[in-house]
């Protein structure tokens, strides 16, 4: 890993704590219903980023975004533009950010966890010849 790799899983860290809380800041002004509506999407976007696979947020983006584009925007909504804008882009952006955060430490954590029990199976199992190695053999025989 580069230190510029690092500092780009830093920056998406940021930016998902970051987002939602200039989201609310932002919202306040909005009606208590779009309000309310911007928390219920958030914990939806937390859901679907953190269990979800990849590609399934990947069409679940896409196909939120297009129902809520055709309500908000081409459907009979009377509600500021920024009120609509709001509620269209936050699930995306946040599920995104969550998705890559999820892909890039969540399973580096497992990978970690897992990493003795896989060098002692290949210290005890030749994954080329699918045999045991010549320690484990003489041990056995």
């Amino acid at each position: 890993m580069t230190k510029k790799y690092i500092r780009l899983i830093y920056l998406t860290l940021i930016a998902t704590l970051v987002f939602p809380v200039i989201v609310l800041w932002i919202a306040e002004s909005f009606s208590p219903n779009v309000d309310n509506g911007l928390m219920m999407i958030f914990l939806l976007a937390i859901f679907v980023g953190l269990f979800s696979a990849r590609y399934t947020i990947s069409w679940l983006i896409i196909i939120l975004t297009t129902i809520a584009a055709g309500f908000l925007l081409l459907g009979y909504v009377v509600m500021p533009a920024s009120e609509k804008l709001a509620l269209i882009i936050v699930l995306p952006i946040e599920a995104t950010l969550l998705s890559i955060l999820r892909h890039h430490i969540l399973e580096w954590r497992i990978i970690s966890a897992r990493e003795k029990d896989v060098q002692r199976h290949v210290a005890h199992y030749n994954l080329n010849v699918k045999l045991q190695t010549y320690y484990n053999a003489n041990k056995f025989y």
